[in-house]
């Protein structure tokens, strides 16, 4: 009698279930797309901040790789040459021009034997005798300095024979040898320019082909306007500059949500 009164209550309970109808099936649906656009939207987000995250530090970790880049070329300024003689164009915000002898080389004339007195060169010489000339070649741009008497003249060599330069233009001073001066140094210099260019910083040298200068790309992905900024601090005058201050504006590419501007100054050891 149990079995027979459970298998009837059964019987009616299936009977009786009818399942879900139309409107509870629209509602279950309904709420099952909401949960799925939220949950859709809470990932594309997340995966977002994650991207621009990434991009934000890959662009940080180049750009303070760029400023050490810029400040390595602009300490550069100057080395080998007399004071006021390394910066020489500051005419725009974004560019700056500079002479550096870039590959470290030098002679002297040789030392004096007889003090003083000794003549290393005279006004309108065009040959001028060093101790080694191993290190230059033709179209050099030199520098020559009287480090006693701070006399100093640009030229350009125009031949080599042995350890004797001869000199693109005459000579514009006399150097003597005197009670202090011993020699006179030859520095072999370039003409360097750093510029925005585009979204690109350029490295212009210019020094044994004028006609054909090479132009190295430093560092990509700055802003076409602003990516490349020199403060000067009210200097005026290239020669005169002895501090100077630069920004740096970079942009993603593929990104242009990430972005990071950097800022710093230099004090030009060589000028």
């Amino acid at each position: 009698m149990i079995i027979l009164k459970i298998k009837t209550n059964c019987l009616e309970y299936l009977k009786n279930d009818r399942g879900l109808g139309m409107l509870e099936v629209l509602i279950a649906s309904v709420v099952s797309l909401i949960i799925m656009a939220a949950a859709t939207t809470l990932f594309t987000r997340t995966q977002d901040t994650l991207s621009d995250q990434n991009d934000s530090a890959y662009i940080q970790a180049k750009g303070r790789l760029a400023v050490d880049r810029i400040e390595e070329e602009m300490r550069m300024a100057g080395f080998g040459l007399p004071p006021g003689q390394g910066i020489t164009d500051i005419g725009t915000a974004n560019s700056i021009s500079f002479r550096t002898n870039l590959n470290d080389i030098r002679t002297t004339t040789p030392p004096c034997t007889a003090c003083p007195g000794t003549i290393a060169g005279s006004v309108g010489d065009t040959t001028l005798t060093v101790v080694d000339a191993s290190g230059f070649a033709v179209n050099d741009l030199i520098v020559l300095r009287d480090p006693n008497s701070n006399l100093s003249e640009i030229n350009a060599v125009a031949s080599i024979a042995g350890n004797i330069l001869t000199l693109q233009t005459p000579l514009t001073n006399d150097y003597i040898y005197g009670v202090n001066t011993t020699l006179v140094t030859v520095n072999k210099y370039s003409d360097v320019t750093i510029a925005l260019a585009g979204t690109n910083i350029t490295r212009t040298v210019d020094s044994t082909s004028p006609s054909a200068p090479v132009v190295t790309n430093l560092i990509s992905d700055l802003n076409t306007v602003n990516g490349l900024v020199f403060n000067y601090y009210g200097v005026a005058i290239a020669s005169a500059v002895v501090r100077l201050g630069f920004t740096l504006d970079f942009v993603d590419p593929a990104n242009p949500a990430a972005t990071v501007e950097f800022k710093t100054e230099v004090s030009l050891r060589n000028s």
